[in-house]
């Protein structure tokens, strides 16, 4: 049978449909049919793709910081991913926007000034003077590059400029700072009543039906949290390479490598003074700041000193205040003209004026730091260290790829794993998905020991990376479901809410019926001496000093004005089960007129930073609502 169908298909009808696929090949190309049609970026923004990648590092990078801020508060199940997803994508859009739009209005950071903000930053500083050395050094442990890092900047700062001329525009007027005092600074005075909650305990009797109905409606406040104890493995980076030798020639082999790396390139320290000239400077103006240019020369070769001179007449706000000290740089930092003369001079030289875009400079060489190698011995330590840290990676990372495979291939087991390692299976005492002790004290544990996979279906974890050299593995030991407590083992408990909740009523009572009574006319002062019943008089408390129970204050500054000779009345339960009755008898606004200037200054600062945020938040929806934004449907909320 299967001979006669090979006949058949390879004869006339085979060779024909052989014959179509060939010819659609030829068509249209193998290609269109192995193309990957999927989506390959995040959002677009005016035809611009924020990939999927730019996406998960701001993800990352986002909760990171959360998970820092909130330190050991952080649940990994409280997070909402998709709403943290959402935030960072936002993020890039808007980052996107403006970029866009400081291209769009020519905005430009020139070298100088980048290389004012580099020298200015004191990450890169050493004795608070910039460092070419330690910049790489802080770069490359970020693992960037100047090549990649100071476009970044470049970008950052032509934002800055965008945001600044748009949110400098900002004002406050006189009417806003008047009223804001008058309502700051507003006084207002109040009586009070508070019912003691405490003084109706001797009174309360609680039966046995009371407290059974009162256990059944609050059963879930008696719960016992769901538990479990864990048995683990812990692979650790720091134990693997604690006894790591690293042989004589390895280390000598290892130096000869990195010989260049170390080479440390040369630096020079320079001061200068600028006599600024504009862009667009006619050719007077530019003779004008030549001739102060070289006044000021003449200044130095008479003995003037040349910091002094630089803090009196340079126009480089970055440098001026230091006397126009730049710091340490090296070839590729400066402008070609401003380099070429300090990498031509000698230490104590100074220059004549040097013309380049931002106008005139006048320069000063204080000191070399010549390139060098250093000698074997003086880098030994770092390249043991390093070689170390190499070794124990690489094992750690072989370990753990090893761990990963036995406890997926033996998911009912940690023995396999612990064996192959050499490891001891180690436990937790029990531990609930909120709290734990050890191991569990971090949260990602507790997360992974209660999750589906390991909790219900009983496997192994995972690797739990701890951080980038500890990873731990747990299964389930033991584990306990929640449950109600039994009402014996927790009847003072409840007997104490429900003697508390009974309490919180009777004041509320006798509370309300002292408010009728003074809505009827009775005044605080005649209603206080009853039993359980405290007076209270405020008189000029403000917002900032209430002087007085909190809540009360803010109860009193939330109610209505009262009519001339007249008051308003309010009656509420505090937190605690007690009760307060409020008066409110006078509001007076502040006097702008007294307002000191301090004050004034802090009012006008604190109004000008909320409208600056505002003012920034619409010049990104308004470049929002013009844009063309595309968002695919799974990155959507």
């Amino acid at each position: 049978m299967l001979q006669t169908l090979r006949e058949k298909v390879m004869g006339g009808l085979g060779w024909f449909i052989i014959g179509l696929i060939i010819i659609t090949f030829a068509l249209f190309g193998l290609g269109s049919y192995l193309q990957d049609h999927s989506r390959a970026y995040a959002a677009t923004v005016n035809g611009v793709e924020i990939t999927d990648q730019e996406l998960q590092r701001a993800y990352q990078q986002l909760r990171a910081q959360t998970e820092q801020r909130m330190g050991d508060a952080f649940n990994p199940q409280l997070i909402d991913e998709s709403l943290l997803k959402q935030r960072a994508l936002n993020s890039l859009i808007q980052d996107q926007l403006l970029y866009q739009a400081v291209k769009a209005g020519d905005f430009v950071i020139s070298d100088q000034l980048l290389a004012a903000r580099l020298h200015a930053t004191p990450g890169f500083q050493v004795d608070g003077k910039f460092s070419e050395q330690r910049y790489r050094e802080l770069l490359a442990q970020q693992q960037r590059t100047p090549g990649g890092y100071e476009p970044v900047l470049r970008r950052e700062m032509q934002v800055e400029q965008l945001l600044a001329g748009f949110s400098g525009t900002v004002f406050v007027t006189r009417a806003e700072l008047e009223r804001s005092y008058q309502l700051l600074q507003q006084t207002r005075d109040f009586s009070y009543l508070v019912v003691a909650s405490d003084s109706f305990l001797k009174t309360v009797k609680v039966s046995d039906e009371q407290i059974e109905a009162y256990y059944k409606q609050h059963s879930k406040e008696f719960i016992v949290p769901e538990r479990v104890r864990l048995a683990y493995l812990r692979l650790s980076g720091a134990e693997l390479g604690k006894d790591l030798k690293i042989e004589e020639d390895e280390l000598l082999a290892h130096y000869e490598e990195q010989k260049q790396a170390l080479l440390t390139q040369e630096q020079r320290r320079a001061s200068h003074i600028l006599i600024k000239v504009a862009a667009d400077a006619d050719e007077n103006a530019i003779q004008k700041a030549k001739v102060k240019a070289e006044d000021v020369l003449k200044q130095i070769r008479a003995g003037g000193d040349f910091a002094e001179l630089a803090r009196k007449y340079s126009d480089d706000p970055g440098s001026a205040a230091q006397g126009g000290d730049l710091g340490f740089f090296a070839r590729g930092v400066m402008l070609p003209e401003f380099e070429d003369k300090v990498f031509s001079q000698k230490v104590g030289d100074v220059s004549e004026p040097v013309k380049t875009q931002f106008g005139f400079h006048i320069i000063k060489l204080a000191e070399i730091q010549g390139s060098e190698i250093p000698s074997l011995e003086q880098v030994r330590t770092e390249l043991t260290d390093e070689l170390k840290q190499h070794h124990a990676d690489d094992l750690f990372y072989e370990q753990l790829e090893l761990l990963t495979d036995l406890s997926y291939e033996n998911p009912d087991s940690l023995g396999a794993a612990a064996e192959a390692l050499g490891m001891e299976v180690q436990t937790t005492d029990w531990i609930t998905a909120d709290a734990g002790t050890g191991i569990a004290e971090n949260p990602k544990v507790r997360a992974a020991a209660f999750s589906d996979d390991v909790l219900e279906a009983g496997n192994n974890s995972e690797p739990i990376e701890v951080d980038s050299s500890e990873a731990i593995v747990v299964r389930v030991e033991e584990h306990e479901a929640s449950h109600p407590q039994p009402l014996e083992s927790v009847r003072e408990a409840v007997i104490a809410a429900l003697k508390k909740k009974l309490v919180a009523e009777s004041a509320a009572e006798k509370g309300e019926a002292l408010l009728k009574k003074l809505e009827q006319g009775a005044t605080p002062e005649q209603l206080s001496d009853q039993d359980a019943i405290t007076f209270h008089k405020a008189e000029g408390v403000t917002r900032a000093a209430p002087g007085q129970r909190p809540e009360v204050a803010r109860m009193a500054f939330r109610m209505k004005r009262p009519a001339e000779g007249a008051s308003n009345d309010r009656g509420f339960q505090l937190g605690n089960g007690d009760y307060a009755v409020v008066q409110l008898t006078r509001v007076s606004d502040a006097d702008p007129a007294i307002m000191d200037e301090k004050t004034r200054i802090g009012l006008e600062r604190g109004y000008e930073n909320m409208s600056r945020s505002l003012a920034q938040s619409a010049l990104v929806a308004g470049l929002r609502a013009q844009a063309t934004i595309i968002i695919p449907e799974e990155q959507q909320p």
